[in-house]
C-alpha cells in the first residue's frame, strides 16, 4: 500500500506541474506584442493608385525601402533659422471631390493609436473600426498643410474588427493625407526589450576621449558610459569619411560593395537602385523596423538623406535633419529629450548625430574658455576641436540624464563613436594621394588620426559584469553585429563584420585586420603595420579610373616604432611591403569575374577601354602590357580569370591563331577590326556555359562572364549638387580650392 501511495502521489505532482507548464506555454503563446507599426503591418488600400503619380517629386518619393507606390518619405522644412528639416515616412491616402480614399488595417488587439497626420489639400480623415457586425468611429479630424498635427485615440477590440482610415477631399483637384508614425500601442514594454542609442559624434578623435586614450580628460560623460560597459582602445573605421564609414557602421558591410560610389558626393538613381533593391545591404533600422520597434535618426548628417542629393536613405522611419553651424549640438540634444519622453513606453531604436567636432571648429566660449588654461602648448585650432569635443560631453551627459529621469538608462545599449578622426599633424599637411590639404580636414589620408577612433558600448544592466577596457584592434563593421547579439536578432547574411561580444566575455585575445577604404586609397592595419596604396577604382565615371598609366604612390609604417606615421618605409622594407600588399589584395573588396578558356594552344592580348584590370589570376600565362592590356599565351586546357574596374564592361581580345566563341552558345564574338568584343555589361551575356555543351564546341577560345552582382560599376548619369549643399559642403571643408576632395 506504502508503495501505491507514493506512486500515486508522484504522478498527482507530475500532473499538476505539467498542468502549470501548459498554463504558462499558454500565457506565453498568447502574449500580445507591444506595439504594431502601422507602416510596416498589411494593409489594404481602396482607391486609385494611379493618383499618386502626380504627388510624386524631390520630396515626395516612394520609401526606398518598402517599395510600395503609397508609402513615401515626405521632406520639408519645420524652422528654417534652425536650419531644421524632416524626412518622414508616411502612408498616403489620396481622395478625389466624387471618391474618397481608404486604407483597411486588420487589428488583432486593441490598443491606443498614435499617428501624425497632414495633408496637401484640405479634408477629413476618418479612423473607424469595422467588423462583419458592427461600426464604430472613434475620430474624424480635419487635415491641414505641413507640419504635421499629432493625433491619439483609443481604439477598443472587438471580434474580425478592422482599422479603417478613410480621407475625404474638400478640393476640386486630388488631396492627399500623409499618415506618419502610425502604431497601435497594446501594451507597457513589460517584457523589457532594450532599447538603443546609436551616438556618432563626427570627426571624433580617439585621443579626444579619455577613457581611450587618457590624455585631456574632457569626456567625463563619455567615460562615465565606459564605466558602465566597454571602451574599445584600438577600434578602427573601415572608411575615412562620412558617408561610407555611417554605412559600414549601421550595416557592417565595406562600403565598396554597396554599389554607392566612395569617390565623391552625388549619388545617381543608378547607384541608389542598386543600394536599395540588389546589394542586400540591411541597415540597422532596416532589422529593428522588422522586429516591432521604431526608428528615428536625429542629428546633423546629410549624408544619409536620400532626397539630399549626396545621401543614401538607412531605413529610418523618421528623420531630424539640423545644419546650423554649432547651435546644432543643443537643437539635437533638446530635440532628442523630448523625443525620449515622448516614446518611452515604445521600444526604440534612435541614431544621434551630433557634428560639433567637426570643421569649423567654433565651441561655444564656456567650453573653450578652461581649456586656454588647462591644455597648452597645442595648435589654437586643435583647442578649439576638443573644446567642440567637451560642448558635445556635456550635451550626451544631458541626454543620458533624461535616460536616467524616465527609467530607461538600465534597459538601454548605447552606442557612442564616430565616423572617422580628423589631422591635425603639420607633417600630415598634404595628401599625395588626392593632392589636396589635408590638415584641419579628413577623407584624404589613411593616417590613424582619420582611422583610429573611439568606440563605447555600454550594456544593459542584467549583462554588466563590470568595466572592460578592450585593447585588441577592431573594426567598425563588427558593432551593427555585436547590436544584433545584444538584442538577440539573427544576425543579417549580409554582415561582414564580427560581434565584439567574445571580447567583451573575455573569450577572444587576438587583433582583427583592418582593411580601409577611401576615395584614392585604401590601406590594412594588420600586426601593427599599415600599408597604403594609391587605387583609382572608387568612382563611378571613366575620368576616375584613370588610363594606361597613372601615378602610383605607397606607404608602409611599424606603428609600434613609429605610432605617428612620420617614417614610410616602404623603400626600406620591400618584403615586409610585398606581405602586406598581398594581404591587402586578400582584404579587398571583389569585382565579378570573368573567364578566357582555351581549348587549344593560342596566344594573343586582352585589353579594356575604359577603366582597368584589377585583378588577374593566371599562373604565368599573362604578361603586363598597361593596366588596360594584358599579352597571352595559353595552352591548351588552360584559362585566365580576370575582374575590372568598373565591373562588367567591354573587353577586346586579339586572337593570333583562331577565333573567340562566347561561352553560353557556342557563337562567334562581333568583330572590331581585328579585335573580338565581349561587352559583359549587358545582362543576356552575363551566363555560365553548360560543361557538357563546352566540351562540344569547337577547339577555339571561349569567354564567358560570371552572372554576379555588386562590384564598382560605371554610371552614365551626370547629378547636380544643389547651391545649398554645395555651400554645406564647404562650410564643412569638404569642398577645397573649388572642387571636390
Amino acid at each position: 500500500m506504502q508503495a501505491i501511495y507514493i506512486v500515486r502521489e508522484i504522478m498527482r505532482r507530475y500532473i499538476c506541474l505539467y498542468s502549470i507548464i501548459i498554463v504558462l506555454l499558454l500565457i506565453a503563446c498568447g502574449r500580445k506584442p507591444v506595439l504594431t507599426n502601422l507602416l510596416h503591418a498589411d494593409c489594404t488600400i481602396d482607391y486609385d493608385v494611379q493618383l499618386l503619380q502626380n504627388l510624386y517629386s524631390d520630396t515626395v518619393y516612394v520609401d526606398p525601402w518598402l517599395q510600395k507606390p503609397y508609402i513615401v518619405k515626405v521632406a520639408y522644412d519645420v524652422d528654417k533659422e534652425k536650419k531644421w528639416s524632416k524626412a518622414t515616412r508616411s502612408l498616403v491616402i489620396a481622395a478625389t471631390r466624387q471618391s474618397t480614399g481608404k486604407v483597411y488595417f486588420p487589428l488583432q488587439q486593441g490598443g491606443r493609436l498614435s499617428f501624425d497626420c497632414a495633408s496637401l489639400g484640405q479634408g477629413r480623415l476618418t479612423v473607424q473600426l469595422l467588423s462583419p457586425k458592427k461600426k464604430l468611429v472613434v475620430g474624424q479630424y480635419t487635415t491641414s498643410s505641413l507640419p504635421f498635427k499629432h493625433i491619439t485615440c483609443n481604439l477598443p477590440l472587438f471580434a474580425d474588427a478592422k482599422l479603417v482610415m478613410e480621407f475625404e477631399s474638400f478640393e476640386q483637384n486630388p488631396a492627399y493625407c500623409f499618415i506618419a508614425n502610425a502604431v497601435v500601442k497594446h501594451r507597457d514594454n513589460d517584457l523589457k526589450k532594450p532599447n538603443v542609442v546609436f551616438i556618432s559624434i563626427d570627426a571624433l578623435r580617439a585621443d579626444a576621449v579619455h577613457c581611450i586614450v587618457p590624455k585631456y580628460n574632457i569626456t567625463p560623460n563619455m567615460d562615465a558610459l565606459a564605466n558602465d560597459g566597454a571602451a574599445f582602445t584600438n577600434h578602427c573605421v573601415v572608411a575615412n569619411w562620412t558617408r561610407p564609414s555611417t554605412i559600414a557602421m549601421l550595416s557592417s558591410v565595406w562600403a565598396s560593395s554597396t554599389g554607392v560610389n566612395i569617390y565623391y558626393f552625388q549619388v545617381s538613381r543608378q547607384e541608389k537602385k542598386y543600394f536599395y533593391t540588389q546589394s542586400g545591404v540591411v541597415p540597422l533600422p532596416v532589422l529593428f523596423n522588422s522586429h516591432g520597434y521604431i526608428t528615428r535618426s536625429i542629428g546633423n548628417n546629410a549624408f544619409i538623406l536620400d532626397h539630399s542629393g549626396i545621401g543614401v536613405d538607412l531605413g529610418f522611419d523618421d528623420m531630424s535633419e539640423y545644419q546650423r553651424q554649432w547651435e546644432d549640438t543643443m537643437d539635437i540634444a533638446d530635440e532628442v529629450i523630448q523625443w525620449l519622453a515622448a516614446n518611452k513606453d515604445k521600444p526604440f531604436f534612435l541614431f544621434i548625430n551630433f557634428n560639433a567636432p567637426h570643421n569649423a571648429y567654433i565651441p561655444p566660449e564656456q567650453y573653450l574658455e578652461p581649456l586656454r588654461k588647462s591644455i597648452k602648448g597645442v595648435h589654437p585650432w586643435f583647442r578649439r576641436y576638443l573644446g567642440e569635443v567637451a560642448y558635445t560631453d556635456d550635451y550626451i551627459g544631458r541626454v543620458v540624464a533624461a535616460l536616467k529621469k524616465l527609467n530607461l538608462y538600465d534597459n538601454t545599449i548605447i552606442v557612442v563613436t564616430t565616423d572617422h578622426g580628423e589631422v591635425f599633424n603639420s607633417a600630415h599637411e598634404h595628401s599625395p594621394y588626392t593632392d589636396k590639404k589635408s590638415i584641419f580636414t579628413h577623407g584624404q589620408t589613411m593616417y590613424d588620426e582619420e582611422l583610429h577612433v573611439p568606440l563605447i558600448i555600454k550594456l544593459p544592466k542584467d549583462l554588466y559584469k563590470g568595466p572592460v577596457s578592450v585593447h585588441y584592434q577592431v573594426r567598425n563593421i563588427d558593432i551593427a553585429p555585436t547590436v544584433c547579439e545584444l538584442m538577440g536578432f539573427k544576425m543579417p547574411d549580409s554582415y561582414q563584420g564580427q560581434s565584439l561580444m567574445p571580447f567583451i566575455t573575455g573569450s577572444e585575445h587576438s587583433d582583427r585586420p583592418v582593411y580601409s577604404e577611401g576615395r584614392l586609397m585604401y590601406a590594412v592595419r594588420i600586426n601593427n603595420f599599415k600599408y597604403v596604396e594609391k587605387f583609382y577604382g572608387f568612382g563611378v565615371k571613366p575620368h576616375h579610373w584613370g588610363g594606361a598609366i597613372v601615378d602610383e604612390f605607397y606607404e608602409l609604417y611599424n606603428l609600434n616604432e613609429d605610432p605617428d606615421e612620420l617614417n614610410n618605409i616602404v623603400d626600406i622594407d620591400k618584403k615586409k611591403a610585398l606581405e602586406m600588399q598581398q594581404k591587402l589584395y586578400a582584404m579587398r573588396f571583389k569585382q565579378p569575374e570573368n573567364i578566357v578558356y582555351a581549348k587549344k594552344d593560342v596566344k594573343g592580348s586582352i585589353s579594356v577601354r575604359e577603366g582597368f584590370f584589377y585583378t588577374i589570376e593566371s599562373k604565368g600565362l599573362v604578361k603586363k602590357i598597361s593596366r588596360q592590356q594584358y599579352a597571352f599565351s595559353l595552352k591548351k586546357g588552360q584559362r585566365i580569370i580576370f575582374s575590372t574596374i568598373p565591373s562588367h564592361t567591354a573587353y577586346y581580345i586579339q586572337c593570333d591563331n583562331g577565333v573567340v566563341l562566347w561561352g553560353y552558345s557556342g557563337t562567334t564574338l562581333p568583330q572590331e577590326g581585328s579585335m573580338y568584343v565581349f561587352d559583359s555589361a549587358q545582362p543576356w551575356l552575363q551566363k555560365m556555359p553548360d560543361d557538357a555543351a563546352l566540351r562540344l564546341f569547337p577547339d577555339e577560345l571561349i569567354v564567358w562572364s560570371k552572372p554576379q552582382k555588386g562590384g564598382i560599376q560605371k554610371v552614365s548619369e551626370n547629378v547636380a549638387i544643389s547651391d545649398e549643399m554645395n555651400t554645406l559642403l564647404k562650410q564643412w571643408g569638404y569642398i577645397q580650392n573649388g572642387g571636390t576632395r
